[in-house]
């Protein structure tokens, strides 16, 4: 009887993870956060690794990001080609990352943030380009930013729309995948499925037992298909971090209670948080830290000023930077000026720093050693233009990072 039960599972799982070719596992991440090519496969492995059904290793790579005014910015060049409301860097910021997804035969969606430009156009500058690697395995495209700059929270896609972008996508492989993804169901095609895998992005939740029962509702929403669901964001981090190694802890959860998961994806956001950057570009073991490490900007959008907040834990080996320095008080340069600060005692080393969608660091708001606490910055942009940036916290091999939004 238990065989038999074994293999209905199997059998339902097959058919909900047909969109996938399997359970896939692993995280959404880019260029913009620096770090190594390794560190990226190594995480997804072992988290591909961790669930209580076996998977394969997979990344959702995001390769436009939405900037403002309904422009994205891509981090590969146009290859001659020219879209409206899209703007490309002169390097390929993607080739070796995908190079090495390729040694590991992992399977990676490429994501867009589309804005304004045209999601066809897209489709076919970023497959063109990369479909010569061997572990791609679709596209995918971000529908909070799909004419964002006029819809807030992104428009619906229709029927036509995701029928037409599925045709494009699989015209380079039947193999290939479409993933729409969002946080709300209204945001979905009304009637076309197709074989789209459907992605929920949510956040802000009480705690796992109401992540489940959102991400159930998704999964009954679109129960002839395969869904994914990305999870681990900051909001989340007063819950998950209580949780004994949370992507696998939430994972199974999901896992045990949607039939048709076929993804789980932990974001960047807080992915070093739970697997440090070693001194050799590979991540060490599954860790969490004891508190929450930056806080949200606030106000976000800004314009010019937003604070940012952040705790500084007790000190401990590895939080030291080279050298000795004086402790940074007051104005740090003309993008920042500390507004508090508890004291001197227990000092860790902390580098503060902006960067640009591009991975680019524009300006550098704290570097030096804090006292352990609750540290806030107040950020000027009045030199910047308007946009999306990152903010990226540095505590040794502590990083935290948050997304920034300047309105000018």
């Amino acid at each position: 009887m238990k065989s038999f039960l074994v293999a209905i599972l199997l059998s339902v799982f097959a058919t909900a993870s047909a969109g996938t070719g399997g359970l896939v596992a692993g995280t959404r991440g880019s260029k913009i956060w620096n770090y190594p090519e390794r560190y990226w496969g190594t995480v997804d492995d072992s988290l591909a690794r961790s669930y209580s059904l076996p998977a394969h290793a997979a990344a959702v790579w995001i390769v436009t990001f939405y900037g403002d005014g309904g422009d994205c910015y891509a981090t590969f060049p146009s290859g001659g080609a020219s879209l409206a409301h899209v703007s490309f860097p002169g390097t390929d910021y993607n080739e070796s990352y995908l190079k090495e997804f390729d040694k590991r035969q992992m399977r990676v969606w490429l994501q867009i943030e589309p804005g304004a430009a045209s999601v066809s156009d897209l489709i076919d500058v970023v497959l063109s380009r990369y479909q010569s690697h061997a572990c791609i395995a679709g596209f995918g495209i971000d529908v909070e930013w799909l004419d964002a700059q006029s819809v807030s929270g992104g428009r619906r896609v229709t029927d036509a729309e995701a029928s037409a972008w599925e045709q494009k996508v699989k015209s380079y492989d039947t193999s290939y995948t479409l993933f729409l993804k969002h946080y709300t169901q209204s945001r979905m095609p009304l009637t076309y499925r197709g074989n789209i895998l459907f992605v929920d992005d949510s956040q802000q939740f009480t705690g796992l037992t109401s992540m489940v029962n959102e991400f159930k509702a998704w999964g009954l929403s679109f129960p002839s298909n395969s869904v994914a669901f990305q999870y681990g964001y900051p909001d989340d981090r007063p819950w998950w971090s209580q949780l004994q190694k949370p992507p696998v802890a939430i994972g199974n959860a999901l896992l045990a209670s949607i039939p048709n998961t076929a993804g789980l994806f932990w974001v960047d956001f807080t992915v070093s948080e739970l697997f440090p950057v070693a001194a050799n570009g590979v991540a060490t073991e599954l860790q969490i830290l004891e508190s929450p490490l930056l806080l949200q900007n606030f106000p976000n959008p800004f314009n010019p000023y937003t604070n940012i907040r952040y705790t500084v834990p007790t000190a401990g080996p590895g939080n030291w930077g080279p050298g000795s320095r004086e402790a940074v008080t007051g104005v740090v340069n003309s993008q920042s000026t500390i507004v508090s600060n508890p004291g001197l005692s227990s000092q860790v080393w902390v580098k503060l720093s902006v960067y640009d969608l591009l991975g680019r660091q524009v300006a550098v708001l704290v570097d030096g050693p804090q006292a352990a606490g609750e540290h806030t910055v107040v950020f000027n942009g009045s030199e910047f233009p308007s946009g999306s940036y990152f903010c990226r916290l540095q505590l040794g091999s502590r990083v935290a990072t948050k997304r920034l939004l300047l309105l000018r």
